[in-house]
């Protein structure tokens, strides 16, 4: 019978949406809450980075500048750039370096470690570990490095800076991603920068094959991918194939640089990607060639990282084939991080900030003790005996 009631089950309908949608906006207030307490109990909220343009370098820190680094989750590390513009202590002067084996790190974010002190970087720490274990070489560091850098780039460091302490070691830290920020054009889409302007040496290839180094432009400027394409239209047929099935989602959104990067990084075989191992054996031989005028020795450190694409994994990574087959070429000795870490029975993905992909400080003694097991392998390079 009709009673002019609406059915029960309509009612019910209503009540039962009416209590998910107010517990939903609960647990909205509840979680807007939490994140701003937390973020009311951070040191600090803001990332600062300030920067100045170095002729003939490139981009490096201001010196003296307080520089920020932040992720709001799992580290906020305050730090002063050193004289140089380096996330380092104030470099020695040379007749302090010449008195101890001096070595010099050169690499890019993982070198610069804004994620970390100073007191537990990969350099410092090595330091104290030699100081105990092998006090004969009596050795002393300095590290050169910048985020979005690869060992083209990073030439002007061992000109304009390591060189200056006459060390008798060299270590280029090699990361999956400098094959990338080797190649002007990949790096400049992928980072966003205009790649006719670079910020910092880039190489470049003639016609005729030859690979020639041009210096950094001071009026090099920041690009979306998107902005990058409307300006150098010809860019877009050069980045068309690398998408594939997999990267449909892939557009020229400011955002899609790091997903091309990624997608780079998986596949070696794609083109342009040859090129760029083309520059990366450049810029090794150009290493090569200043540190031996200077007496100097050079090997390479790969680094672990958590993230695919910072990672040197085990023989059967692709990458890594091709990094060990360039410095084997050129007789340059490798240092495994991954090997030495695996070693010790230990992950190498513990190394690294769960949701940055670079070192924590484990990342970093992990860092430092494969370096110090090589030097006590290889002590000639401080012009001491083996023993």
């Amino acid at each position: 019978m009709d009673n002019g009631k609406p059915p029960r089950r309509w009612w019910s309908v209503v009540g039962w949406n009416v209590l998910f949608l107010s517990l939903g906006a609960a647990l909205i207030f509840i979680d807007w809450e939490t994140w701003l307490h937390l973020r009311a109990r951070e040191p600090f909220t803001e990332v600062r980075w300030p920067t100045r343009f170095v002729p003939g370098v490139g981009l490096l820190n201001e010196p003296g500048a307080e520089v920020r680094r932040t992720n709001h989750i799992e580290f906020w590390v305050a730090q002063r750039a050193n004289r140089w513009g380096f996330l380092d202590r104030e470099p020695p002067t040379p007749e302090q370096a010449a008195q101890t084996c001096h070595i010099a790190f050169i690499g890019d974010s993982f070198v610069e470690a804004g994620q970390v002190p100073v007191a537990d970087k990969f350099q410092v720490r090595l330091e104290k570990l030699a100081a105990r274990v092998l006090p004969g070489l009596d050795i002393s560091t300095s590290a050169y490095g910048r985020s979005a850098t690869g060992q083209i780039n990073q030439l002007p460091f061992y000109d304009a800076y390591a060189r200056r302490l006459r060390p008798k070691l060299v270590v280029l830290v090699f990361v999956r991603n400098d094959f990338i920020d080797n190649h002007v054009l990949l790096a400049g889409i992928t980072g966003g920068w205009d790649p006719g302007k670079p910020r910092h040496v880039v190489a470049e290839k003639s016609a005729a094959g030859a690979i020639t180094l041009r210096p950094p432009d001071p009026a090099w400027r920041k690009l979306s991918m998107a902005d990058l394409l409307a300006q150098y239209s010809r860019y877009q047929s050069l980045i068309d194939p690398y998408l594939s099935e997999a990267s449909e989602s892939l557009s020229v959104r400011d955002g899609d640089g790091a997903k091309l990067r990624e997608l780079l990084l998986e596949d070696p075989t794609l083109p342009l990607f040859g090129e760029a191992v083309e520059f990366t054996a450049f810029a090794l031989d150009e290493f090569q060639r200043r540190v031996a005028a200077d007496g100097v020795s050079l090997w390479l450190l790969l680094a672990a990282g958590g993230k695919f694409q910072y990672r040197l994994g085990d023989a059967s990574d692709p990458l890594r084939v091709i990094v060990e087959d360039l410095a084997e070429a050129r007789g340059i000795p490798v240092v495994s991080q991954y090997d030495y870490i695996v070693r010790q029975g230990r992950k190498p993905k513990d190394g690294n900030f769960l949701r940055n992909g670079h070192w924590n400080p484990t990342g970093h003694q992990w860092a430092a003790e494969a370096v110090l097991e090589r030097l006590r392998q290889r002590p000639e390079v401080c012009g001491a005996n083996r023993a």
